[in-house]
């Protein structure tokens, strides 16, 4: 495995000078001020129907009235390791002309701090952010649990045996579960499950007694009372839910949002960049895109390069602290 991986960054390493050499020599203003005049590809490492998916899809919708006709293609490249092959080739084979973007997530900076991969939280050149969503922790309608407070109170008299199920072991779920204990002062008995659904049923099923997931995952059953949201991590409560407290206001002060937006390998040039920045921009305020993302119940979020920046390395710096002062992961054992 050790052996591989070093072969991997190699290889990534040869990809990022050919690539460096490209920048220096074939993108001039020139090039920008014709950007794009051919289709932009997405790598999405999720698979088609997923949230990353969606997302890309509904920029794909109207990116064209936006970058001189050209389409957004959508290309899905999922596995079995929270998007790390997708990342992975999109280092490989990407030349740092504008014409190959990647979706960065948290995520993908979870993953780089949870395990040995051959990207850090900031390989990519920041483009722009476009969205946000954000967990909630929830117990069966039937539940003995009726707020936070009731959750947390049961974790502290019982430590490491309150059960929170996530969508699997170092993705987003899991550390959103992870954020609000350490901020509860308590520990949770984290039980990994194949997808956030998957915790869903679990909660129904009685195996886990809270479940940490993202809309749009259960919120059909919260509407239909099969299950109850005790709080969300989001900085203002759900419009879908009025009545639901944010952890904050219930006493536990944190936040995790979920975020995703648009990168390029480094050394594409500025003005490309620019150029993208700005279309994105005209992409996420567009209504169309703003009405497909609240059937998600997330929300249209536009950060420029510069601020995508600053939340990128933020949220590294924080994920990192985070799985070394939790000893959770494989890569800082």
């Amino acid at each position: 495995m050790e052996e591989g991986m070093k072969i991997i960054r190699i290889a990534i390493l040869c990809a990022m000078v050919a690539s460096t050499v490209f920048a220096a020599g074939g993108a001039d203003s020139k090039a920008a001020e014709q950007y794009p005049n051919r289709p932009v590809t997405a790598t999405v490492a999720w698979p088609a129907g997923s949230g990353a998916d969606l997302v890309f899809r509904a920029i794909a919708e109207v990116f064209p009235d936006y970058a001189n006709g050209q389409p957004f293609v959508v290309d899905n490249k999922p596995d079995a390791a929270g998007g790390v092959a997708g990342v992975v080739d999109f280092m490989m084979n990407t030349t740092p002309d504008g014409y190959r973007v990647l979706q960065w997530m948290i995520a993908h900076v979870i993953r780089s701090h949870w395990s040995d991969v051959p990207f850090t939280g900031t390989s990519f050149e920041p483009v722009a952010q476009v969205m946000a969503s954000y967990n909630y922790l929830a117990v069966a309608g039937d539940s003995k649990f009726k707020t936070l407070q009731e959750f947390v109170g049961e974790a502290k008299a019982n430590p490491g045996q309150v059960s929170v199920g996530n969508a699997g072991p170092g993705g987003g779920n899991h550390m959103a579960a992870v954020m609000l204990e350490r901020a509860a002062g308590v520990q949770f008995l984290h039980i990994p499950f194949p997808g956030g659904p998957q915790s869903i049923t679990g909660l129904l099923t009685g195996d886990n007694l809270g479940s940490m997931n993202i809309p749009p995952e259960g919120i059909a059953q919260a509407h239909s009372g099969q299950i109850r949201i005790l709080a969300t991590l989001s900085p203002t409560r759900f419009k879908d839910f009025p009545n639901v407290p944010t952890a904050k206001e219930a006493g536990v002060d944190t936040i995790f949002e979920q975020w995703r937006g648009v990168v390029l390998p480094k050394g594409t040039p500025p003005a490309i960049v620019q150029k993208l920045q700005d279309i994105i921009k005209k992409c996420v305020e567009d209504p169309r895109y703003g009405q497909r993302l609240e059937g998600m119940m997330a929300q249209p979020l536009y950060k420029d390069s510069k601020t995508f920046g600053q939340l990128i390395e933020s949220e590294n710096t924080r994920i990192e602290n985070t799985i070394r002062s939790a000893k959770i992961g494989d890569r800082y054992k």
